[in-house]
């Protein structure tokens, strides 16, 4: 088993493109969303809820989480939390923080929120937009049963990065994947089958 997880949105058009592709190929994930992104955009955020998919939280805001402050990082996580669970309806128990920044301070106030840290094993660096076969074949180098697969179906702060590759990289991967024997499972499920 391995679990595809894209951070940083939702963001239209690409979630929208992505949640198609996923739709079509049987295939569920899970979604790391920025809360602020997700206000914006809650009709998006009904719809992966409504295809099966597993909301998580990455935060509210995308910032580096040691540059604030405890009381910072318990606004943040909180809030975001609620917005997540109030739009997708799902109780949201994973965050994998901004950058995968994390440090005791963090982990304490993730569980103190009941939040369990949840970083990747795959990271085909998406975001830089290395091209579409550049992605799948990172992907393939570096995969191993019980892969936790980092892509990116938003650009968060900013909003301007095309995710058009990583679109059509998702199509092959899943395809590649399936002939290899792999079968797709939401982070919560690869966790309790304990890979």
């Amino acid at each position: 088993n391995v679990a595809l997880t894209f951070d940083d949105g939702p963001y239209p058009p690409y979630t929208d493109e992505l949640l198609k592709i996923l739709e079509q190929r049987q295939v569920k994930a899970t979604f790391f969303m920025v809360a602020e992104n997700a206000e914006k955009h809650p009709e998006l955020v009904a719809k992966i809820a409504a295809q099966g998919h597993e909301i998580a939280l990455h935060a509210l805001k995308h910032r580096d989480f040691l540059k604030l402050s405890l009381a910072e990082q318990q606004k943040d996580i909180a809030a975001g939390k609620r917005i997540l669970e109030k739009l997708s309806g799902q109780k949201i128990t994973l965050m994998r923080p901004p950058h995968g920044f994390r440090d005791w301070a963090v982990i304490d106030t993730l569980q103190k929120n009941g939040l369990t840290a949840v970083n990747w094993s795959v990271i085909p660096r998406d975001w830089t937009n290395p091209g579409v076969s550049v992605i799948v074949d990172r992907i393939m180098e570096q995969l191993h049963p019980g892969a936790i697969i980092l892509l990116h179906d938003g650009d968060s702060p900013k909003y301007v990065a095309s995710r058009e590759e990583t679109i059509q990289a998702v199509s092959v991967i899943i395809d590649k994947l399936r002939a290899e024997g792999y079968n797709f499972v939401t982070v919560n499920e690869l966790m309790q089958k304990g890979e």
